[in-house]
């Protein structure tokens, strides 16, 4: 689950916003949300799963544990490949998240599908 909190900060809204559904959001539809945000012929426009791409930045530059949990969700998803992008930042971000990404590879073989399509491109 991404705290409410930590989604609403990610889109400049107040942690009260009414903007947001109640409760925490679940991993997997976020990860199903993102993909089709990603698989957007123009992924910079604005479509109704924008937000998830700004989420995403947030949860790779302060959270990097919980961006994996959510990048594994979605690799288990049709489509996952447009996550390469988004795995290839968060393993850019430091030598101790690159080291828990191959980790979790380790025992995860979706992951380590993404991971072969993000080493490919």
């Amino acid at each position: 689950m991404i705290p409410r909190a930590r989604v609403a900060e990610a889109l400049g809204l107040p942690e009260t916003t009414d903007a947001l559904p109640p409760g925490d959001l679940p991993l997997d539809r976020f990860a199903a949300r993102l993909i089709g945000y990603l698989s957007t012929p123009d992924a910079d426009a604005e479509t109704p799963d924008a937000w998830t791409g700004a989420v995403m930045d947030r949860l790779i530059a302060e959270d990097p544990e919980l961006a994996l949990d959510a990048l594994c969700e979605g690799a288990r998803l049709d489509g996952a490949s447009v996550l390469s992008d988004a795995l290839a930042d968060l393993g850019e971000r430091d030598a101790a998240t690159q080291r828990m990404i191959e980790k979790r590879a380790g025992s995860d073989p979706h992951l380590t599908a993404l991971i072969a399509a993000t080493e490919d491109e």
